[in-house]
């Protein structure tokens, strides 16, 4: 296929993948919120603002218009394999498309110049919107996988640098600890994403890539596994509540990912993602065939199911 064409496929996918992700939560998500929601029989607060939550994610997806007043600020992760044909321009590419959606009513002109505190009105700007790349060795095709991130959940990110001699016993009563003390402030109940090890960078990126991971799945590794579930259970302990408003709904998921540190520094990042969970992946052959999916629990593109 020429590259105009192809250019032309990727800038049509794209504006089909984020205007999807604004107007859709996961399927997953939806039926754990539907799961509280019977959990809060004997809690008319808890049970009135989840019935709220997903009357507005089904009026949204019903009608094709996005689901939540901040559409977020568009996090764009890029699954490039190295057989697929250079495209060397995808920032203008996806920025172009913003514009196009912006323009579109399909998002919130959402980026703002921190000096002078000025919105462009099209989600443009320097250094945005978030671009993570992967190159992927011995394939042929095109992965985006977008996230709708809001920025009241975003407020509650933190990198921690722990000592690394007690580090891994530090770290869950520090997490617990910023949850609690953010209550109502991430829009709970929420998903929480954090990233064990490599340096400072590495440990917030593996935090944020770990939202993308399903609903309910988990880290292949026990010990991790393990430290996802306790760290579910000890957040839904703790007396926040839908909307910060008192009960036990507090937690989706709690997804871990890691990578090997440094001896002398442990750091360990933190990154909330609200009830209003939204991505959606996208393959794009070489050939130029498009098609919907998502990512599965080790971030590997499937085609079907795809509001997993």
């Amino acid at each position: 296929m020429d590259r105009l064409n192809l250019l032309k496929i990727i800038e049509n996918s794209l504006y089909s993948l984020i205007s999807y992700s604004a107007q859709n939560v996961t399927k997953k998500t939806i039926i754990k919120l539907e799961k509280l929601l019977e959990n809060e029989k004997n809690n008319d607060i808890a049970r009135s603002q989840l019935e709220l939550m997903l009357e507005n994610i089904y009026y949204g997806k019903k009608n094709q218009i996005p689901v939540c007043q901040d559409t977020g600020l568009v996090n764009i992760f890029i699954q490039l394999g190295d057989n697929f044909p250079i495209i060397s321009n995808f920032k203008e590419t996806i920025r172009k498309i913003l514009d196009q959606l912006t323009n579109d009513s399909k998002l919130r002109a959402n980026t703002v110049d921190p000096i002078i505190f000025q919105n462009p009105g099209d989600n443009s700007g320097k250094n945005t919107p978030p671009i993570y790349l992967e190159l992927i060795p011995n394939r042929d095709d095109l992965v985006f996988t977008i996230l709708n991130k809001g920025g009241g959940c975003e407020n509650i990110s933190a990198l921690y640098m722990l000592n690394p001699a007690t580090g891994f016993e530090d770290f869950v009563p520090l997490i617990l600890d910023k949850i609690e003390n953010a209550g109502g402030k991430p829009c709970p109940p929420i998903i929480v994403g954090i990233g064990i090890g490599g340096d400072s960078v590495k440990s917030m990126y593996l935090a944020k890539k770990a939202l993308l991971r399903p609903i309910g799945t988990r880290n292949r590794r026990d010990e991790v596994s393990n430290l996802e579930n306790e760290l579910l259970n000890q957040i839904n302990e703790l007396d926040i509540g839908v909307m910060g408003l008192g009960g036990y709904s507090n937690c989706i998921d709690v997804h871990i990912e890691w990578a090997m540190r440094h001896p002398a520094s442990y750091p360990v990042g933190l990154v909330v993602e609200c009830y209003s969970h939204r991505t959606i992946s996208g393959c794009i052959s070489k050939e130029g065939e498009f098609f919907m999916g998502y990512l599965d629990a080790d971030y590997n593109f499937s085609p079907e199911n795809r509001n997993s």
